[in-house]
């Protein structure tokens, strides 16, 4: 990867292919770029001791991964062989050693930073693990136990019946039960999200062992969720998810092992598991797609992996240093909007004792760790707070009862005051997201979903489709929809056009005078928006005289009402206009356009008219013969050539003195040729 990346300075990059390829390159005084891989070195030949190989000070020597090779005989044998060399070290995850190996900080970008950059997302911990008392045999068989603290360890297990930490977290009876919490949690918290699932297992044989129990512990839910499923989990697609198996394995290993991995391609599970659920490719000559949701590993893949449709990393083996950072680094990665946050669920106890586990680290950086490691339990305070802030919104403008839909309606008028809820009722969403299926999050869930209805009926009416939920991350969605079906709003009938004879009726229905005005405006601003580009000059005049009316009758929402139902009447008659014997779609947008750009709100006489007709005719004529050649808007000598056409036309003897035609020739060329790029469809209809 370094080696491609290095292309782009315009050096030729010589890369090392053993240690004595190495000492040869590095003796070269010429300016020049070596990279060498030494983790891929025979160890051997790192333990030589090397010679002076170069006393220039001119050399610069960068090192990746410094918390990893750089503390033993490798730094000792790159101090001497370059002993005037400056060095400079880049990490993700600097351990002790690195500051005091490397000296200062020359500039460094922390977890906390990248999460607020947008960078990365927000790590949700979640401990499973629990310190039932060694006198209560009976609470810590039902318990998950912390084997990171070494705290009475031999003890606790005994009475378990297990000797060893290894024989407690590769036992089949402790597998099958944390393999049925996770698949339990990532059911309600990460698969309705479309997201995907990491299982660290402790060992080879353990991760065996779980991807077994992971089968079965699918089967098991998708059987309790026809029992109760609350947060309408789709069972079927759950049935559909695959578990894959990623570990080492050879000839000499035990059977179950050899058993389990014969014939797997561990290259194109990595494949399927980065894809999305309902996405398929071809493969070779098979065709693969994208079900595998749990990937269990033991070592592989829990470094330097990077699939952002993962979310939830499912900790039971005891990492420490800078293999735990990079382990719950695999769940921060951005993706898409539903995803608001990654998981760790740990399952071994790290989190209890998570300084220790970061031992290596100053007490800086633990800090910075721990600080943007967020504890699940959190998670309710800040839907709280979401939940609160959004209401106060509501509550500081008169609102108190979510089933005043009109005076929603009245509020969201306000421009500032939607966006203000919006940006509100969106930081509420998200907290949502996280927060669900914990048990407390459902005491205001109602509340949410009756807010959901306010946002969907208010986006139907005033076609502002920012308020709708379809921004609704998609584990919500299901319950929302739900909700919105029980109370009758459906979201998928187009809403009245405001030039159905049926709208007035509709608009009647509403009780207050500034709720019927603000149904018609928007419904004629909506209409306006998507019919623009077949006739600028005529809807832009409609929007103009919308201003004029607010403008006029600021605050008689009664003269508002009537004058926007005129200007309603006025756009439904709009086919029965004038045309001047002139194509309605195809004519009169370029005879508007000539008119406004001439005369602009001046009165015209029946001469002029008559000029603009022929004009009309004459340049619709040349842009129809030009725009029908094939790839005419990609290829611009043809443009071009239609607009010398033009511009003949405009200026010739007949026009060049019609109104400011020599100054307004190269606005009204620009506005036809963007006219007719935007209805190409409409300008070459025979």
């Amino acid at each position: 990867q370094l080696g491609e990346t290095s292309l782009s300075i315009g050096q030729t990059v010589v890369a090392a292919t053993n240690i004595a390829h190495l000492k040869e390159l590095l003796r070269d005084s010429s300016s020049n770029c070596v990279m060498a891989m030494v983790q891929k070195f025979q160890e051997r030949d790192l333990q030589a001791i090397f010679p002076v190989l170069n006393t220039s000070p001119k050399i610069l020597v960068m090192i990746d991964e410094a918390h990893r090779t750089q503390y033993g005989l490798l730094k000792a044998n790159l101090e001497r062989a370059m002993p005037n060399a400056t060095n400079v070290a880049y990490t993700g995850t600097p351990i002790d050693k690195t500051e005091r190996t490397f000296g200062g900080y020359i500039d460094y970008y922390t977890m906390r930073q990248a999460q607020e950059d947008g960078v990365t997302l927000e790590i949700v911990y979640e401990g499973r693990t629990h310190s039932a008392s060694v006198s209560d045999a009976k609470a810590m068989d039902a318990t998950f136990q912390d084997v990171f603290s070494e705290y009475r360890l031999s003890e606790r297990l005994q009475i378990l019946g297990y000797g060893t930490r290894d024989a407690y977290l590769d036992a089949d009876t402790t597998i099958k039960a944390k393999a049925r919490d996770m698949v339990r949690h990532y059911a309600r918290q990460v698969f309705p999200g479309g997201y995907k699932a990491q299982v660290v297992a402790n060992s080879r044989i353990a991760g065996v062992r779980y991807a077994k129990a992971l089968r079965d512990a699918i089967a098991e839910e998708v059987k309790s969720l026809a029992e109760d499923n609350p947060l309408q989990v789709n069972a079927d697609e759950l049935r559909a998810v695959e578990v894959a198996l990623v570990i080492t394995w050879g000839n000499n290993d035990e059977a179950e092992i050899k058993d389990a991995m014969k014939g797997v391609d561990t290259d194109l599970i990595v494949k399927r598991f980065k894809m999305p659920f309902d996405a398929e490719e071809e493969s070779g000559e098979q065709k693969v797609t994208g079900r595998i949701g749990f990937v269990v590993v033991n070592e592989m893949l829990v470094t330097g992996f990077d699939a952002p449709v993962e979310q939830v990393l499912y900790l039971d083996r005891v990492i420490k240093d800078h293999g735990l950072l990079q382990a719950i680094a695999r769940v921060n990665r951005v993706h898409d909007d539903g995803k608001d946050c990654g998981f760790v669920v740990d399952y071994v106890g790290v989190g209890n004792n998570l300084r220790k586990a970061l031992d290596a680290y100053t007490q800086r950086e633990q800090q910075e760790v721990i600080e943007c490691l967020t504890p699940a339990s959190e998670l309710i305070g800040e839907l709280k707070v979401a939940l609160d802030e959004t209401l106060e919104i509501l509550a500081r403008n008169g609102l108190s009862e979510t089933t005043e839909t009109e005076a929603f309606y009245d509020l969201f008028y306000d421009e500032d005051l939607r966006f203000e809820y919006l940006t509100a009722y969106r930081k509420l969403t998200h907290a949502f997201n996280k927060a669900l299926p914990r048990a407390e999050a459902l005491d205001y869930f109602k509340t949410y979903q009756q807010l959901g209805a306010i946002n969907e009926l208010a986006s139907q009416f005033l076609k502002d489709e920012r308020l709708s939920m379809k921004g609704v991350p998609k584990k919500l969605r299901a319950i929302t929809d739900e909700f919105l079906m029980s109370e009758g709003i459906t979201q998928k009938v187009a809403p009245i056009s405001v030039l159905d004879p049926e709208f007035q009726k509709q608009a009647e229905k509403l009780k207050r005078s500034k709720t019927k005005a603000a149904e018609v405006e928007h419904a004629i601003r909506h209409h306006l928006t998507v019919n623009f580009d077949e006739d600028p000059e005529l809807f832009a005049s409609f929007a103009k005289e919308i201003e004029r009316i607010l403008t006029e009758f600021a605050g008689n929402w009664d003269a508002i009402w009537q004058e926007m139902e005129k200007l309603r009447q006025k756009l439904m008659a709009k086919e029965k206009e004038e045309t001047h014997g002139l194509d309605r779609k195809r004519e009169m947008p370029i005879f508007r356009t000539i008119k406004a750009e001439l005369f602009d709100d001046s009165v015209v006489s029946e001469d002029q008219i008559a000029k603009l007709v022929n004009l009309t005719q004459l340049v619709f004529q040349s842009v129809q013969t030009e725009a029908r050649q094939v790839g005419f808007w990609d290829a611009v000598a043809k443009q071009s050539r239609l607009k010398g056409e033009l511009q003949r036309i405009l200026v010739g003897p007949d026009y060049v003195d019609f109104g400011p035609m020599w100054e307004k020739k190269a606005t009204i060329i620009s506005r036809i040729m963007e006219w007719s790029r935007r209805n190409h469809k409409i300008v070459i209809k025979p």
